[in-house]
């Protein structure tokens, strides 16, 4: 069941048969989006977590939930943040006044921020010393530059040490608009006996909405990135032009990205793998964005091999030219994958809170597979002639 309380937040509700066990998802619609000092938003759900005015730390906050064998957690992502939790059924009234709390009441204690700071600058140092995590971060400057994706919601080193405790407090009080919160529980429970904590816990959200940036940047020219770093490797990462969330073309081309990079059967494995020996490591990814939709295809491979692997990569993803039995093949791939995510309560929520979030409606979680499984071949190939033109893509050498 689903409602929308007076304030604007979606509560949405699934019941299980089980164990007593519950476990929730509240979103907040934003992630990078609208970002003043990129990074701030990360460091704002982290920061949650660390106290509030009756959970004065990050060990009084984490209790209420570990002593039922439970936990909480935040993350901030491209498009929205969340704050997770599971806990047993008899701990849901007590967790949800953790988490009201948290929302309504944060410290952001300076002492703490400073420390958050510092291990948030240490994980944006640590992704240049991994391949592929630099090869994103340059193909995300040039693929979305002038987007709120340019960098990724750990943000830029320079700007989270500038971020203060006044920026936080403005940060969320910018995203927190009962517009943009949705609220999953799924669990061992009847929904009309936990709808009445949950319009408590979230009723004092303000009235509002912040609206996401509609910047829709294509890919019109290629474009080939040359980055300079120590190492043996050659890593390869391209970025093509796919279709949005809400076009019908989005599940096809779901399937062709099962096609190209899933697997030991997929077709980046087998011609750049195994036909013609290039790759340490070859996959692609077609990630759900609010905006400005890629699907990125990556190859690890020796610098003297790169100029070939950069051109067949790029080759193997623009034929598109697919079997029936690639099809079939990647259909399962994606619902088995698909279904198998489900076996956790809070993987439910998460899911039916994404579909929301992302616009496409909590249903989608139970349409998904039968979207999925009515893509045809023909369907397939033609999106890959509509979509797939131009390139960026980056070179990260020795």
């Amino acid at each position: 069941m689903d409602k929308t309380l007076e304030n604007g937040v979606k509560v949405i509700i699934k019941e299980t048969k089980g164990r007593g066990l519950v476990s929730g998802v509240i979103f907040f619609k934003g992630g990078v989006h609208g970002e003043e000092k990129r990074g701030e938003t990360q460091l704002l759900f982290t920061m949650l977590l660390k106290g509030s005015k009756n959970y004065p730390n990050a060990s009084a906050v984490s209790y209420p939930f570990e002593k039922y064998g439970g936990y909480i957690y935040s993350s901030s992502e491209d498009d929205f943040s969340e704050i997770g939790f599971s806990t047993k059924v008899e701990g849901l009234k007590e967790g949800l006044k953790v988490i009201r709390d948290i929302i309504q009441n944060p410290l952001f204690k300076e002492e703490v921020l400073e420390l958050e700071k510092r291990n948030q600058i240490v994980a944006i140092r640590s992704k240049r010393e991994r391949g592929m995590s630099y090869a994103y971060e340059e193909l995300r400057t040039l693929t979305y530059k002038g987007t709120p994706y340019e960098y990724s919601s750990l943000g830029k080193d320079e700007d989270v040490e500038r971020v203060s405790r006044e920026d936080l407090i403005r940060r969320f009080n910018q995203i927190k608009k009962g517009e943009n919160v949705v609220v999953v529980l799924v669990g061992d429970f009847k929904a009309e006996d936990v709808l009445p904590l949950l319009e408590e816990a979230f009723s004092d959200i303000p009235k509002g909405k912040f609206e996401l940036s509609s910047v829709n940047k294509k890919i019109e020219k290629n474009e080939v990135k040359r980055v300079k770093r120590e190492g043996t490797q050659a890593t390869i990462l391209c970025a093509f032009n796919a279709p949005p969330k809400d076009s019908k073309d989005y599940f096809v081309f779901k399937v062709y990205n099962a096609v190209l990079g899933e697997g030991m059967t997929s077709k980046l494995f087998k011609v750049l793998r195994e036909e013609k020996g290039y790759a340490y490591a070859t996959y692609s990814f077609y990630p759900t964005r609010y905006s400005s939709p890629r699907l990125f295809a990556y190859v690890g491979t020796s610098p003297e091999k790169k100029e070939n692997a950069l051109q067949d990569l790029i080759k193997v993803v623009s034929e598109g030219r697919v079997s029936e039995e690639d099809v079939e093949l990647a259909k399962r791939k994606i619902i088995g994958d698909f279904l198998l995510d489900h076996q956790t309560r809070l993987r439910q929520a998460w899911y039916l809170g994404f579909f929301e979030v992302m616009g496409l409606g909590w249903k989608m979680d139970e349409e998904y597979t039968k979207r999925i499984s009515e893509v045809k071949r023909e369907e397939v190939e033609e999106a890959v002639r509509k979509y797939i033109d131009f390139h960026h893509c980056v070179v990260v050498e020795p």
